[in-house]
């Protein structure tokens, strides 16, 4: 059987919609199932999104030139400073156990189970801004003590 391309797109647009294969089989057009994508390759797209999702989420409150700043105010003794040292190193070690949630899973249901996000709760407990005000205070001080 021969199928116009209007036919042939709404069928493609239907098997597009329902995530399914379009194949002609013996003349007609059929929608099947895709077959199952190999687990290494699932936990690589998996993998590869938590890399993504956990750099973004620090990235929307620490960028690299902020963990620069909170280290150089945690060396110099600031508690606030610390603390954000802190959020960010709590926030990779629970990448890490996600990440070996990923490698130990026994097949796709149990990667799909996984949360590749983190916790939007979890935010640092200070903000860059008040590690800058600490920063800049910290600063005036040691200038009037040098003055």
């Amino acid at each position: 059987m021969s199928y116009t391309p209007e036919e042939y797109a709404a069928a493609a647009a239907r098997a597009t919609a329902e995530q399914k294969e379009l194949l002609i089989v013996g003349g007609e057009l059929v929608l099947q199932e895709p077959a199952p994508r190999p687990l290494a390759e699932l936990r690589q797209e998996a993998a590869a999104t938590l890399w993504a999702n956990y750099k973004r989420h620090q990235q929307q409150y620490v960028d690299a030139e902020d963990l620069t700043l909170a280290t150089v105010c945690a060396a110099s003794g600031s508690a606030k400073g610390a603390a954000v040292q802190a959020w960010v190193m709590n926030l990779w070690a629970n990448y890490y156990q996600v990440k070996d949630a990923i490698e130990s899973a026994a097949d796709a249901d149990a990667l799909a189970a996984v949360v590749l996000t983190p916790d939007p709760e979890n935010i640092p407990p200070y903000t860059i801004r008040e590690l800058n005000e600490e920063a800049a205070a910290v600063l005036a001080a040691q200038n009037n003590q040098e003055g």
